[in-house]
């Protein structure tokens, strides 16, 4: 984690919630989206990002001490609470990122307000769907840390894998992390895992968009990579190598590298 004198993390009371916020560099605002996993404490690819951009990396309510959680259910609600923070950040545009579930929220809002995404960054999104190829359930593996990092990592047993998703957790990590299962159950399940009107909007997303996959992705199989390619208007794909779902961890340098080049 960052030294405090070159990191902070604030809480902000936006429209009646309660927003938790991590932010540090200076430069252009990067606003980044968390995955389903939560990362919600400041981590080595947020420092790298920070050395470049102003990194603002807010909880999702439900996550960390994010609050009004009840009040989402849907993707169209994750939007307006986006739009909200950055209408109280005083933002009108910002290049977004977001991975996995942080990725289908950012798609979702760059269907809707355009004109306020200037760049467009997807870590392995969900959000569409493939019969042929269908994401991997990991509600069903919630209660086996070893099948986690197997969907999660291309090297399930490295040390980084098992720090990450850890065979045994304290009453306090296991109740943070069933806060933020509870809202992506919510957003997740019925339709499993996307929105069926998503693929048809896509063609209004304005920005030029940087897809990135791992190539051992066995929570949303890489192949999702050329369908979103494909719908979008223009968008470019990174495969990372050696890498796994959660990319930003595994793949942490090449993402990072990724990032900074398309932002450029």
């Amino acid at each position: 984690m960052l030294e405090e004198s070159r990191s902070r993390t604030r809480l902000l009371e936006v429209h009646g919630r309660t927003v938790q916020l991590m932010e540090s560099g200076e430069g252009e605002p990067l606003l980044y989206l968390h995955s389903a996993y939560g990362e919600n404490l400041w981590m080595p690819f947020h420092d790298k990002l920070a050395e470049r951009f102003h990194l603002i990396a807010p909880a999702h309510p439900g996550f960390a001490r994010t609050t009004g959680s009840e009040e989402i259910s849907s993707m169209e609600d994750l939007a307006f609470h986006y739009v909200d923070l950055l209408d109280h950040l005083k933002l009108e545009a910002v290049n977004l990122a977001g991975t996995s579930l942080g990725g289908w929220i950012a798609a979702e809002f760059a269907t809707r307000y355009p004109q306020r995404v200037k760049k467009l960054i997807l870590g392995a999104p969900a959000g569409l769907w493939l019969d042929a190829h269908p994401m991997t359930d990991m509600f069903a593996a919630l209660n086996s840390a070893e099948k986690l990092r197997q969907m999660n990592f291309h090297e399930a047993d490295s040390l980084l894998a098992q720090m990450l998703i850890p065979d045994e957790a304290s009453d306090e990590e296991k109740a943070e992390a069933y806060k933020g299962m509870a809202v992506t159950a919510r957003l997740f399940w019925n339709p499993f895992g996307h929105n069926p009107k998503l693929a048809a909007r896509l063609r209004r997303i304005s920005s030029p968009t940087l897809i990135l996959w791992g190539d051992d992705d066995q929570l949303i199989p890489n192949v999702y990579a050329a369908e979103w390619a494909r719908q979008l208007n223009d968008a470019r794909v990174i495969v990372i190598k050696d890498c796994g779902h959660l990319m930003m961890f595994e793949g942490e340098n090449d993402f990072v590298a990724a990032i900074t080049d398309f932002l450029g």
